[in-house]
């Protein structure tokens, strides 16, 4: 598995970056020349080079504000939607010095490193495409990666408070960067900033504290807010937009008011990691892993650990990553088709599909969708096909009933 993405100033041909992730050797300067040319050429007959297909992975181009073109190259057998990783990545510049500042370019120099302090989301943000990079992997760029807890709901009503103790909005928790609980105003943001602030948190590197100036895509593309991230217990972050005051001092004070009596029920939370679900949530002991997705709220829960107790029967955790986002990516992503970025112009057919399913020798899986939520299954080759569609419907609707569990 290898990811390699290059941004090149539209018009001068300049590189502004190269990041990778992966076991690949650094790409030569005369390769991103070759690779703009392309591109170039084709901008020059009126043409657009989408995307091309080597040995084991793909090329993409793609160019923003008309003035950055992001090269993505992904080789490995890696199953990711290459395009949705370039936007995050335009995102992710785009939350560091702003749209206007992108749009313009007009000191590159400078613009390259201002961009340097985006250098560590996009280091995660790549990395965790790495299936075997357990602790930090990411199943689908499409959502955010959370997991469910009974404590969710008092959280949020804390997160409440200390969003208003420190005059700001838009506060949430995460845990092992994973969104678990938000402020009640947090569904204003769109989806993609929701993602930016949890890499930014989960970009931190261990500080305490620490406020950052960024710019919110969909809301606020020009004017920067201010970002808090705050560590309260290992792997534990609160992050809080607010603006120019208080001061930093005054917030770490804040802090300690607002969440020192609540460590005990964040411990408690985090003990749902790496179980992601509530114990009060049961699975069949032939349910060898589980992506469900809250496609309304763009929120996704995964988990591997499904029975602590059980052994791991042949497959490898970071197997059944692989397995579950190929089968979404590649099949149970067209259950979800308002996520499609582009529709066509004709519509031949309007087919709703509810649910599909894969068969192996060594596995099976099965996607269902019931209202927002929709289930990818991961089974063990044993289990009839007909049984899998029982035992998805059967989670579906014990997620679905379950008064512990909060999105």
């Amino acid at each position: 598995m290898s990811i390699i993405v290059i941004a090149i100033a539209s018009e001068s041909g300049v590189p502004i970056f190269s990041k990778k992730a992966g076991n690949n050797e650094n790409i030569q300067f005369s390769t991103i020349a070759s690779l703009h040319g392309i591109n170039m050429f084709t901008k020059c007959h009126n043409l657009q080079m989408i995307n091309t297909l080597v040995d084991n992975g793909t090329i993409l181009w793609k160019e923003y504000c008309k003035s950055v073109t992001l090269i993505g190259i992904a080789t490995g057998g890696l199953e990711c939607d290459l395009e949705l990783l370039l936007s995050c990545i335009h995102d992710v510049m785009v939350f560091c010095i702003g749209k206007k500042e992108l749009e313009n370019l007009k000191n590159l120099d400078q613009i390259k490193r201002d961009l340097r302090q985006c250098y560590p989301i996009l280091d995660h943000l790549l990395e965790s495409l790495d299936p075997n990079n357990v602790p930090r992997s990411t199943i689908v760029l499409d959502f955010i990666q959370s997991f469910l807890c009974p404590q969710a709901q008092q959280l949020q009503q804390v997160l409440d408070n200390y969003a208003q103790s420190v005059t700001g909005r838009w506060a949430c928790l995460t845990i092992h960067g994973h969104l678990v609980a938000t402020s009640s105003d947090f569904c204003e943001l769109d989806p993609r900033e929701t993602r930016l602030l949890l890499l930014l948190a989960a970009a931190q590197d261990g500080a305490p504290l620490r406020d950052t100036l960024v710019y919110l895509p969909q809301m606020s593309p020009n004017v920067a807010f201010r970002a808090v991230t705050c560590k309260l217990l290992a792997d534990v972050y609160v992050l809080v937009i607010c603006g120019a005051t208080p001061a930093l001092s005054q917030i770490d004070e804040l802090v300690l008011q607002c969440w020192e009596g609540y460590a005990q029920i964040i411990k408690e939370a985090k003990l749902v990691y790496p179980r992601n679900f509530p114990l009060s949530v049961t699975f069949d002991s032939a349910l060898l892993g589980l992506l469900v997705i809250n496609v309304c709220k763009r929120r996704c829960v995964f988990s591997r650990h499904l029975h602590p107790n059980q052994k791991s029967r042949g497959m490898s955790g970071v197997h059944r990553i692989d397995i579950l986002r190929t089968f979404y990516v590649t099949t149970a992503k067209d259950l979800a088709p308002e996520l499609k970025i582009v529709e066509a112009e004709e519509n031949d057919t309007d087919v709703v599909v509810s649910e599909t399913y894969w068969c192996s020798e060594y596995h099976k899986c099965h996607a269902q969708r019931s209202g927002s939520l929709l289930c990818c299954a991961l089974y063990a080759p044993t289990v009839p096909t007909h049984t899998m569609r029982l035992l998805t419907n059967q989670i579906i609707l014990d997620l679905s009933t379950n008064k512990e569990i909060y999105w």
